[in-house]
């Protein structure tokens, strides 16, 4: 089957022009250039980026016949091609798109067109939080059950389109959606066979104008389901449901889940919750990755994998680098990196797992104009606050001053100088100086913000964090 579809694809794009919109870094954009590259197409990349911002991934194409626009957009480039592959963040509603739309030329998105492409079974996997833990532990799942399996998605470094290569009736492909890759699915009306939502919190509203429409891309995961497809969600989403709200003032997440997420589709509705997975996770912490890890034994439910051995390979599952992850350990000191934490919600999350601890906290960089109330009430346990220059700081800064002032430090516009502080903060918590109590001391890198203040993004904030861990960690050692 791979070769055939290959063939077909080849038919379909062979001297045909491709136009690729935003590169990146994560490895999306090069992989959709190389693929439509091998394919014989004429392929053109445009990105708002300048050269520089974007040599890593321009270093992987070269070789490849591909024009580079870079620096931002041209409108002929998006009205003189045959098709154009959207990346993930750039506007439905930008001018380009839509100029075109008005001309009438396709516009993809890769992994709606790798779904619609895919000769085996896909499991979809989307979610405000949890969602690269549970497509991970889901991925293992299968790979260590024997199943032919690729992983695939919105994570770094992947490219799923490579996927349709050697692909087959008896291939399985387990990916991240994200809710920008979603919108691709509403324009194909498809959603994957096995659909897995984690739960919904309040995100990205520096990219949607409300909750609202941010759920409506979400909801692509199950909505175009049919019969004998399977939609496993989150059992805080079926009370949600059934719940009233009013119509004439603003909704919250539960309320626009009660409205919107009716039984649209024709998929078997099976929910989770966090008593589904009644066993301790050997190195996952957290009352959330409970929820994640009874996600992927519904999964192996509907796979009829065994359940014992479904439950002792998800027990096992080492977890994630930059989701609550430990980087170093010294003096009695943890440091944890939890840099995929951009959003409140995820912070709480993760003071919520480390409750036993005493928490020194990075916090802070860029908005997303997201509710911070709670993020800041659950502040209150925290021994110190390392704050991380950006927009978001810059909001809860003085409400911070006034309920925690003697918690603060910085500002910091260098990551440098701030662990450092922290170090030394932590170091004076030491419970052997103090001879309080035996709490473990953490150094938690969990900014509750996006990372573009000071970083390209949460994954290159997460290596300069670890990074600096490493040296410091090195330095003190001698």
């Amino acid at each position: 089957m791979s070769l055939q579809l290959m063939q077909d694809l080849k038919k379909r794009y062979e001297g045909k022009q491709v136009l690729i919109v935003g590169l990146g870094l994560q490895g999306g954009g090069t992989g959709i250039a190389r693929f439509f590259a091998g394919l014989g197409a004429k392929v053109t990349i445009t990105d708002k980026k300048e050269e520089n911002k974007l040599l890593p991934s321009i270093d992987q194409l070269k070789g490849l016949d591909i024009r580079f626009r870079l620096g931002g957009h041209k409108v002929e480039d998006f009205i003189n091609t045959d098709v154009i592959f959207k990346g993930p963040s750039v506007p439905w509603t930008s001018s380009e798109i839509i100029a075109a739309q008005h001309k009438n030329i396709p516009i993809e998105m890769e992994m709606s067109f790798v779904v619609a492409n895919y000769p085996g079974k896909v499991i979809g996997i989307t979610g405000t939080r949890g969602k690269s833990t549970t497509t991970h532990l889901i991925f293992n799942l299968l790979k260590e059950s024997g199943l032919k399996v690729r992983l695939g998605g919105g994570l770094p470094g992947i490219s799923t389109i490579d996927c349709l290569r050697e692909a087959d009736e008896n291939s399985w492909l387990v990916a991240e959606l994200s809710s920008w890759a979603l919108s691709g699915f509403h324009q194909k009306k498809i959603s994957p066979h096995i659909s897995v939502f984690t739960n919904f919190y309040p995100d990205h509203l520096n990219y949607y104008k409300n909750l609202e429409e941010y759920f409506y891309d979400k909801q692509a995961v199950y909505q175009y389901q049919k019969k004998g497809d399977y939609f496993v969600f989150n059992n805080d989403l079926l009370r949600a449901r059934h719940l009233f709200f009013d119509r004439h003032t603003p909704m919250g997440p539960l309320a626009i889940i009660s409205k919107n997420m009716s039984s649209l589709h024709q998929g078997a509705e099976i929910f989770f919750s966090k008593s589904d997975f009644p066993y301790e996770l050997t190195y996952l912490k957290g009352d959330h990755n409970l929820e994640n890890a009874a996600a992927a034994l519904k999964v192996s439910d509907i796979l009829k994998i065994d359940k014992n051995k479904a439950i002792e390979i998800i027990k096992d599952f080492a977890g994630l680098p930059y989701r609550l992850k430990v980087v170093g350990k010294k003096n009695n000191v943890t440091f944890i990196n939890d840099t995929t934490s951009t959003t409140p919600i995820a912070t709480i999350k993760a003071i919520e797992s480390l409750k036993d601890k005493k928490i020194i906290l990075f916090l802070g960089g860029n908005s997303k104009n997201l509710p911070k109330d709670d993020l800041i009430d659950h502040l209150k346990g925290i021994e110190k606050i390392i704050l991380l220059s950006g927009l978001f700081t810059d909001e809860i800064l003085p409400t911070l001053k006034e309920k925690y002032p003697e918690k603060l430090v910085g500002p910091f516009d260098d990551l440098d100088k701030a662990v450092k502080e922290a170090y030394q903060i932590a170091q004076a918590l030491d419970p052997r100086l103090r001879g309080d109590d035996n709490k473990e001391t953490v150094l938690l890198f969990s900014p509750g913000a996006t990372s573009f203040a000071m970083f390209n993004n949460e994954f290159h904030r997460g290596e300069e964090f670890n990074k600096l861990v490493k040296s410091f960690t090195n330095q003190i050692n001698e």
